[in-house]
């Protein structure tokens, strides 16, 4: 792979972004149109960090002309290879499904800031709520509530290893709240199982978990923790009505709440402008930003829901 920025840390989302040739080693279905394509891809595999994402374009296409965003859904540094799981919605994922062991895909990464802006931001509105490194030795225990719908559950299985291996081990509860239409969507329930988290599922059928919307477990699960509300974070990732209604529920209960957005990009460089959102800014005033460079995690709180 080539570089178009330095190879060294990687929370800049604006550097460290590699462009190449990543060769498929599997790609099976592992739900209602969902599958999972493993890469070996050694120059990238190293700089991904939890909630970030790559561009992947099929060589020889020119249909679709554009690649298209996937979050990482896990790493494995020291053999250079990560995993993205996909719904198949359109064109491009369709034709990804036809890739087989030793096919190469396009692979620009990693992209975008990740879930470590919220772990260290501290947002002025509610800096009391927030969850940083500096702040978990000693006081009551932290709670931090992970919420998905559809396939947005991808960029929580890397956050979770790394809460589980990291600093915040033994000293925050986790918890993923899972959201599908149906329980045959649900797609990677036995990798979670082997971290240490509480999985709690609905469906708006019932044939899973609770009968209704993801955004209807935040409060009993609040409750059942045992920790209060400012000591809770929310992370949300899936359709925009989803991270909507979770946003919704957040603020009625008081919760710190960050999303990322499945916001539809273009190059996912910053370049051409077209996944931009309103966020207020630090003086209170609307302002656009653009979700690949400037997200695609954003607090909640800052966001234009109307």
């Amino acid at each position: 792979m080539t570089s178009v920025a330095s190879l060294g840390c990687c929370h800049n989302p604006h550097a460290d972004k590699v462009t190449g040739m990543a060769t498929v080693l599997a790609n099976r279905q592992i739900a209602v149109d969902t599958w999972k394509i493993r890469l070996v891809a050694p120059g990238l595999a190293p700089l991904v960090r939890p909630g970030q994402f790559l561009m992947l374009r099929l060589p020889g296409k020119t249909d679709p002309l554009l690649g298209r965003a996937f979050a990482v859904y896990s790493t494995d540094p020291t053999r250079g290879e990560l995993e993205v799981v996909y719904l198949v919605v359109g064109k491009m994922t369709r034709l990804l499904t036809q890739c087989g062991p030793n096919d190469t895909v396009t692979a620009t990464g990693p992209l975008g800031n990740g879930w470590q802006i919220a772990l260290d931001t501290v947002s002025p509105s509610h800096d009391e709520i927030h969850l940083h490194e500096q702040d978990i030795e000693g006081g009551d225990p932290r709670h931090l509530i992970m919420v998905a719908g559809g396939i947005g559950h991808t960029p929580f299985y890397m956050l979770t290893q790394y809460m589980c291996d990291g600093h915040w081990r033994d000293k925050v509860q986790l918890s993923l709240l899972y959201g599908a239409r149906t329980q045959d969507r649900f797609s990677c329930l036995d990798d979670f199982a082997t971290l240490n988290l509480k999985v709690h599922l609905a469906t708006e059928d019932g044939s899973a978990g609770t009968q209704g919307y993801v955004s209807d477990l935040l409060a009993p699960v609040l409750q059942e923790s045992g920790i209060r509300a400012g000591r809770t974070t929310v992370l949300a990732c899936g359709p925009e009505p989803m991270l909507k209604a979770v946003f919704a529920e957040s603020k009625r209960l008081g919760l710190a709440c960050w999303v990322s957005l499945e916001t539809r990009m273009g190059c996912g460089l910053g370049i051409c402008f077209g996944c931009v959102v309103r966020v207020r800014d630090s003086l209170g005033n609307w302002d656009y930003r653009r979700t690949c460079v400037d997200g695609p995690v954003f607090d909640a709180w800052k966001l234009d829901w109307n």
